[in-house]
């Protein structure tokens, strides 16, 4: 019984890792079409453009985690804690931010590793940090949270 709670659990937390992949990768999307748009549509200078695209993306991908990945712990009606957990959201991807970019420069300055792959490794590593902070932070989930969705 103990170990069929284990694997219902892992269940739950692979299918919400899933999910939480999703959002981030139409993130991606977003980010660089906003930053297209901005930046050659708009004509805003290509910093300005970066921040500001990245940070649509972040806005885009806090609302569809706490819709979708995480919507039965985000049920609270009170606006307070939905603006706490996009502080949090937010905090938690701009260490996100540093973590990719010192991970992409050690790999390719310090081990030379291809550009590209060392970007993937830093999106593979961020993605699994970005999850994990904010399943532990942002959106705590209780053993009565995973077996609601478990059993869904």
């Amino acid at each position: 019984m103990k170990s069929q709670a284990s694997l219902s659990t892992y269940s739950a937390v692979f299918s919400r890792f899933t999910r939480f992949a999703i959002v981030g990768l139409s993130g991606v999307f977003v980010d660089l079409g906003m930053f297209y748009f901005l930046h050659s549509s708009l004509g805003l200078a290509l910093t300005i453009s970066a921040m500001l695209s990245t940070e649509i993306a972040i806005i885009n991908n806090f609302i569809w985690n706490d819709l979708w990945t995480f919507n039965d712990v985000s049920l609270q009606p009170n606006i307070s804690q939905k603006l706490q957990r996009f502080v949090k959201f937010n905090l938690i991807c701009l260490v996100g931010l540093i973590l990719n970019s010192l991970i992409v420069s050690l790999l390719f300055y310090k081990f030379q590793v291809n550009e590209y792959i060392a970007k993937l490794i830093a999106i593979a590593c961020v993605t699994l940090w970005n999850f994990w902070l904010n399943l532990k932070i942002n959106w705590q989930l209780t053993n009565k949270t995973v077996d609601v969705v478990v059993d869904i």
